[in-house]
């Protein structure tokens, strides 16, 4: 070999050196972030993780809810780490740390998550982030004043008095699920779509896709390899979902062309809906368009039904749980609506429900109906020791913040006095049923007013008493929080007291 030749050989080895440095370095740059949360995440406690599917299979645990979520804190301390596939995710127990979180704007984009959530509730004000999310609820927020929401009463009046017919008049053991559900669906129908409670036509609504919606989210995250649509679109889960979709934006449509019919016509005193307050937005902001009412409307009809149905389930068994706590609610009642059954509660007289709102929020303590939610940090923020780099995806579960000891002293007991009027001052992100912050449930004020109004109902007309060999329960996660077997519970009809 010549001189020439072993430089030449030389200079093309140094080029291709340089080459692999350059680009090894350009896909550190691209993948440090990444590697920053993988290199915190291996530092992190957190739940058995797996090659290539991560903590994914510890989702589908029958004690995922009563065991590793009620004992994280105290397993874990107050972070820990969440790998989906090779992804990790940060979990955040402490409400310190969870205020530095929520009350910021600059973390209010939501989870990747979310986006396997865009099919079954559309990209409303739970699944949408940025511009669109600030203007939406910019725009929608003055339709949930409480002086909008005290006029939805007799809404939910007529609703529970049409559950108090469905129950049985004797005696009787029943899972209260399913009659609460459709009691909710009832208030949503008229209360978003604008469909009265007393309608004549039953069957429209009794077919609507809204009372057959299915959430697929779960069952991609325990198969993760469906979380990449591209291989997902290939499945008959996805063809099934995107059917559904279908059905519930045509069903919407039909219901907008209903209602801005009506709005034609509407009198001062007639009733009005969600809808035509978004219709009246949209009018008004051509930016608000069809779409984004389709997908508000599917937000509420959905969000609403789980979310509150099964924090009316939980609330019934274990009033029937509390005799005394019972009594309290009932005296109650009978002091500012009274003890004829039929007589229907009004707007001041629900206010006035101080105990009966106390335990509704014990209940959703124990069981929150949205046990777990996510977040994407805009910046980096502090957690304790750890440093949770920009970007980062944190998940936040309810289920075990509400059972962090030094907040809540003997957690698992059932104690409605922690939200009484002689309680002491509570940090607000350490309960979280309706989030906290900028990013709070919009209709958190709407569904206390809907709670109490059905629990009054029910407990003006009959007793509760727990069901024999039915008094445990074993909650269970799908996307909202459920209990396995159904909640039952014993129904005594009350003697009307002259």
């Amino acid at each position: 070999m010549t001189f020439l030749q072993a430089l030449e050989k030389s200079s093309t080895v140094e080029l291709y050196t340089y080459i692999i440095l350059l680009l090894t370095s350009v896909l550190l740059y691209i993948f440090s972030d990444y590697f920053k949360k993988c290199i915190l995440a291996l530092r992190l406690p957190g739940p058995k993780a797996y090659p290539i599917i991560g903590s994914c299979l510890e989702i589908t645990k029958t004690g995922l809810v009563s065991q590793e979520m009620a004992n994280a804190y105290k397993k874990y301390g107050p972070l820990a780490r969440f790998w989906l596939s090779a992804y990790p995710m940060f979990v955040v127990f402490d409400p310190d740390d969870l205020k530095v979180i929520l009350s910021s704007k600059k973390h209010t984009d939501k989870s990747v998550f979310y986006k396997l959530l865009h099919n079954f509730l559309g990209r409303g004000l739970i699944t949408s982030s940025g511009h669109k999310w600030s203007s939406h609820r910019k725009l929608i927020q003055p339709s949930f004043s409480i002086a909008i929401l005290e006029k939805f009463t007799e809404t939910f009046s007529d609703s529970a008095s049409a559950l108090i017919d469905k129950l049985p008049k004797e005696e009787t053991v029943l899972n209260v699920t399913e009659y609460v559900n459709n009691c909710v669906l009832d208030i949503l129908n008229e209360a978003v779509l604008g469909v009265p409670v007393k309608s004549t036509d039953k069957k429209e609504m009794e077919t609507s896709p809204f009372r057959q919606g299915k959430v697929v989210a779960p069952y991609r995250l325990t198969h993760p390899w469906l979380l990449f649509n591209f291989i997902y679109k290939l499945t008959d889960a996805a063809t099934v979902e995107l059917d559904q979709k279908k059905q519930l934006e045509e069903f919407s449509r039909k219901m907008i062309d209903r209602r801005r019919e009506a709005l034609k016509t509407q009198k001062p005193t007639d009733r009005r809906c969600l809808m035509d307050f978004m219709i009246e937005i949209s009018n008004e902001n051509p930016d608000f368009t069809e779409d984004d009412i389709i997908d508000e409307a599917c937000t509420f009809m959905l969000a609403g039904q789980d979310s509150v149905g099964a924090a009316l389930a939980f609330t019934l068994f274990l009033l029937a749980r509390h005799q005394d706590h019972q009594a309290k609610c009932y005296e109650e009642i009978r002091q500012h609506i009274g003890s004829d059954p039929s007589m229907l509660p009004t707007a001041e007289n629900i206010r006035e429900l101080r105990h009966l709102e106390a335990c509704i929020k014990e209940s959703l303590r124990l069981y929150p109906s949205v046990p777990l939610m996510a977040r994407k940090i805009g910046e980096d923020v502090r957690v304790g020791k750890y440093q949770l780099p920009a970007g980062s995806e944190v998940l936040i579960l309810p289920y075990a913040t509400h059972r962090v000891e030094h907040v809540y002293p003997d957690p698992e007991r059932f104690n409605p006095e922690r939200f009484g009027d002689g309680a002491p001052h509570q940090n607000p992100y350490a309960f979280l049923p309706f989030s906290a912050g900028p990013r709070n449930c919009i209709g958190y004020k709407f569904a206390y007013i809907e709670m109490k109004t059905i629990v009054s109902r029910v407990l003006q007309n009959f007793h509760l008493s727990p069901a024999p060999g039915k008094e445990e329960v074993l909650p269970i996660f799908r996307m909202t929080l459920r209990a396995k077997g159904g909640l039952w519970v014993k129904l005594t009809p009350r003697k009307v007291v002259s």
